[in-house]
């Protein structure tokens, strides 16, 4: 179980997921093969930190049982997120 909150733990989530998909436009504008080397490796290390943050994640969300809310701002509404099949679910209202 993570001492971080759900809110913590996606926040995480989200910056790990942004980070990758930057790194991903940055290896598509490289030419130097050094540095997409570089990158490819810094993507990996954060894939593997994802990985972790959504197991710790989805096992909160499991403990908790029941779908946790997150105000979504842009699209006016609520997503909740909740386990199912050990996998994270979004559900948004």
């Amino acid at each position: 179980m993570s001492t971080y909150t759900i809110q913590e733990q996606f926040n995480q989530y989200l910056d790990l997921l942004n980070k990758i998909h930057n790194i991903g436009h940055d290896i598509d504008a490289s030419i130097n093969e050094v540095e997409i080397t570089d990158l490819e490796a810094k993507r990996t290390v954060l894939k593997h930190r994802l990985q972790m943050v959504s197991k710790t994640l989805i096992a909160s969300l499991t403990k908790m049982d029941s779908r946790y809310p997150i105000h979504n701002h842009l699209g006016n509404g609520t997503t909740y997120l909740y386990a199912e099949n050990n996998k994270l679910m979004f559900e948004y209202h």
